[in-house]
């Protein structure tokens, strides 16, 4: 058994995609339309395991609650770097960090994406 992807509702899928895709350098997995017009786009690491399903409904009011949600946490080779790159790229609010996580054996940043769901950037230190 493995976690195949995790979905999230979005209000808007071309600022979700420049946070995920040209900051964060996540890559476009696949997408789909439903009969009512959802738009369902993934994103994927260089690991094609697990992905994150963004929902665009075109019909909704563009409001999203990301309730529940405490973070969604991306892997990354150097978390002060991509860090930085995402902040330029994107203009995101940074929430915490760059800081390192003893207990986690981590350096990790927190930062807000679009819709206000909170994505750690982190990578392990060696």
């Amino acid at each position: 058994m493995e976690i195949q992807h995790t979905a999230v509702q979005v209000s808007d899928l071309e600022a979700t995609k420049a946070f995920y895709e040209d900051g964060l350098g996540l890559k476009h997995a696949w997408d789909f339309h439903t009969d009512d017009g959802v738009h369902n786009y993934y994103v994927t690491g260089d690991e094609l395991d697990t992905e994150i399903q963004f929902v665009h409904d075109p019909d909704d009011d563009g409001t999203v609650e990301p309730d529940g949600i405490v973070h969604l946490a991306v892997l990354v080779d150097d978390a002060d770097a991509t860090l930085d790159r995402l902040v330029e790229r994107t203009d995101c609010e940074v929430l915490k960090g760059p800081l390192t996580i003893d207990a986690a054996n981590a350096r990790a940043a927190f930062v807000e994406d679009p819709d206000g769901y909170e994505v750690e950037i982190f990578h392990r230190i060696e």
